[in-house]
């Protein structure tokens, strides 16, 4: 472990130290680099002092003007650029042309002629300052090489008035200079321009230089390191890479300073984990094995009651302690199960019902004394159980073949030989990621109750025939009961209508009364035969096309009078462009006037009734509220039941049979459609249904 841990601290130190170091060398380098870099500056600045000189005196603004020679012969002697170090000095009046050159060679101190890309620059104005305050610096690529230039305009001494042209300086950065910098900043330097075909490290620094606008680093090798800057024309763009070499004694340094410290982290290792591993041997090894040895033997042996003694007073003893402890609860957690068991045990076999426990393999793990008097129940193989279970014996039992497949109950029903009926119910037991640990198997007899279930399915039959008898009675009596009514109604009409002559007031009054009381007993035995048909399963749909505002049109206009009479006004709230409805228009009227007359009938006086259809999807959707006395919640069960109101105080004050909301119910249920109603006490009451748009249809796939 203490080998594992020195290699890691090695390894740890190798990574962050010599990281550590590259930057460290990094920096160094840059900051070297950063020195040519500023040298170039400086002699950048040279040059521009000389020229602002140059620029800025009265005799150079006149001869500018006026080309005097007398300047040239006092002012321009042949050794002047070699005094002042300088390739280049150019006279450039403010209409761009050149007034007079000088060039030189200071490697052979001879004059040449000036390179046609200055007279270029000059002509194209890259190379003549427009202002008093312009000037120009950076490096022009020429033919001979790159060319470090500084441009000033031409002034008065008092930098008054206009300019009269450009002084342009310049000197060359070749070899010489190049020499130069390298004995001054102790480096070996190189200088590559845009012209050039670049080595990869030239180009590859060149590339991050111009993304990071900064300078680069990179490493040669073991030996050297290079730091890279870019120099900038007079525009600012690039114009060519100087590299400058190092030797990397700093990061040499640092790989020898490493070397110490891993000897120095190695012998410590070595030297602590020996240590440790005698301190390890002698004061805790030992004492472990002779714990382990303890514990092997309480398990072996099975007795909790042994104890184990351990010398000292550390973690070693404490430990001891606990084991000692733990020993004591589990012998008290042994007892306190025995004693549960046998509990268990006794309760479980008090009972009459038979409870089974069995493994995932159906094996039987436990049974109460109930089934074991009932074997031919059980049907398990008891190749699992305990030697001394008491059921252990019975061999004779079978394996059973069914296997409950969900974690709910399954129950099956089984007759035994003695003709008992018997419920089993069996039920997975999971543990809590849901694999199968145990099956649970009880059984209950329940032939008392097969009996009466078989007695209620004969009074259930019963029931129904008699049921459908009385529908077919009630079908037949009521259209023996509408003929003799339609006479009574007709004849009375006659004589109210004074056709066989005329009549008294209480003669046209009793007249009057038994019309009405006979259109009410005709209706009634409408609704009741219509609900027969209903229940007989007679009852047939005549579908046809039609608006749904016609009809609703149509149940207004009959609905008017009695309305009128109450005050209350019916509004309707159609959604537009509602399609035609296919269905029996005949029931459909006769659903709506049903809804509206009951609206009306338990409305309040001055009250407003309101219709509303709507579309949705292939359903019509139509709602009929009031503001009437609504109904109680406690008496919502009672509607859309045959013969039955919410109460009798109602049926005395608001006559009825409670048949129009049961018929409602069953006609819009034969549509394919259903019924709802919202109501509270007091606070009125919305009754709708829906309809297919295309009930035909839908009736006929179904």
């Amino acid at each position: 472990m203490f080998a594992l841990l020195t290699v890691l601290l090695i390894a740890a130190s190798h990574t962050i130290l010599l990281s550590s170091f590259s930057n460290l060398e990094a920096r160094d380098t840059i900051k070297n680099t950063e020195k040519i870099e500023q040298t170039i500056a400086w002699e950048a600045l040279y040059i521009d002092r000389i020229a602002r000189d140059w620029a800025y005196w009265d005799d150079t603004y006149e001869f500018i003007n006026t080309s005097n020679p007398e300047y040239i012969q006092s002012n321009l002697p042949e050794v002047t650029l070699f005094d002042l170090d300088l390739n280049i000095i150019l006279f450039v009046n403010k209409s761009g042309d050149l007034v007079y050159p000088m060039s030189v060679d200071l490697v052979n101190r001879t004059s040449v002629s000036v390179p046609k890309e200055l007279l270029e620059g000059i002509d194209s104005g890259l190379l003549t300052t427009q202002g008093n305050t312009d000037y120009i610096q950076g490096v022009i690529l020429l033919e001979e090489g790159p060319m470090l230039i500084v441009g000033r305009p031409i002034l008065a001494s008092l930098e008054e008035g206009p300019s009269a042209g450009t002084l342009i300086f310049g000197k060359y950065i070749d070899n010489s200079y190049i020499a130069s910098l390298e004995e001054r900043t102790q480096s070996s330097l190189s200088l590559y321009t845009l012209n050039e075909e670049m080595p990869p490290d030239f180009q590859d620094a060149f590339d991050e230089a111009v993304r990071g606008n900064g300078n680069a680093v990179n490493i040669l090798g073991d030996e050297r390191v290079a730091g890279y800057f870019i120099l900038r024309d007079i525009t600012g763009e690039p114009a060519a890479i100087m590299r400058a070499d190092y030797p990397r004694e700093l990061y040499a340094q640092g790989k020898k300073t490493l070397n110490y410290i891993y000897g120095l982290l190695l012998l410590s290792g070595i030297v602590m984990g020996t240590a440790t591993r005698f301190s390890l041997d002698r004061l805790l090894v030992s004492r472990l094995i002779a714990i382990d040895s303890f514990l092997d033997k309480v398990k072996r042996e099975k007795d909790t009651s042994k104890r184990l003694e351990m010398e000292g007073e550390d973690e070693i003893h404490r430990l001891s302690k606990g084991i000692n402890e733990m020993l004591s609860s589990i012998r008290l957690a042994e007892q306190e199960l025995k004693s549960r068991e046998y509990e268990k045990k006794f309760i479980l076999d008090s009972l009459e019902e038979i409870v089974v426990l069995r493994d995932p393999n159906f094996n039987i793990r436990w049974a109460n004394e109930a089934a074991l008097k009932n074997k031919d129940l059980l049907m398990v193989e008891t190749k699992e159980l305990t030697s001394d279970s008491p059921q252990a014996a019975d061999k004779d039992i079978i394996q059973k073949s069914r296997y409950p497949q969900a974690p709910g109950w399954t129950d099956q029903e089984f007759t035994s030989s003695e003709g008992k009926t018997w419920l089993l119910r069996s039920k997975l037991v999971c543990n809590e990621t849901g694999d199968t640990i145990a099956i649970l198997e009880t059984g209950v007899e329940i032939t008392e109750r097969k009996k009466y279930e078989l007695e209620l399915f004969r009074a259930k039959q019963d029931a129904e025939v008699a049921n459908h008898t009385k529908s077919e009675f009630l079908a037949n009596m009521s259209h023996e009961l509408r003929t003799p009514l339609n006479s009574i109604i007709g004849f009375s009409d006659l004589l109210y209508e004074k056709v066989y002559g005329n009549l008294n007031a209480r003669q046209i009054k009793a007249v009057g009364n038994v019309s009405s009381s006979g259109k009410n007993l005709l209706s009634l035995i409408n609704e009741i035969l219509d609900l027969s048909k209903v229940e007989a399963g007679s009852f047939e749909l005549h579908y046809s096309t039609f608006w749904l505002a016609e009809a609703l049109a149509e149940v207004r206009d009959m609905l008017f009078p009695f309305a009128t009479s109450k005050g209350i006004n019916i509004e309707f709230e159609l959604e537009n462009n509602l399609p035609r409805i296919s269905a029996d228009r005949e029931r459909i009227m006769q659903v709506l006037s049903n809804l509206m007359t009951n609206a009306v009938k338990f409305s309040n006086e001055n009250g407003c009734i309101r219709v509303k259809a709507t579309q949705s999807n292939d359903f019509i959707q139509i709602a009929v509220s009031d503001e009437g006395i609504g109904i109680a919640a406690a008496d919502h069960d009672k509607l859309f039941k045959p013969f039955s109101q919410i109460d009798s105080s109602s049926s005395k004050k608001y006559q009825g049979t409670g048949l129009g909301l049961a018929l409602i119910k069953e006609i819009v249920q034969l549509h394919g459609g259903s019924v709802w109603f919202e109501s509270e006490a007091g606070k009125g009451s919305t009754f709708g249904f829906s309809i297919p748009l295309n009930g035909e249809k839908l009736i006929c796939k179904l």
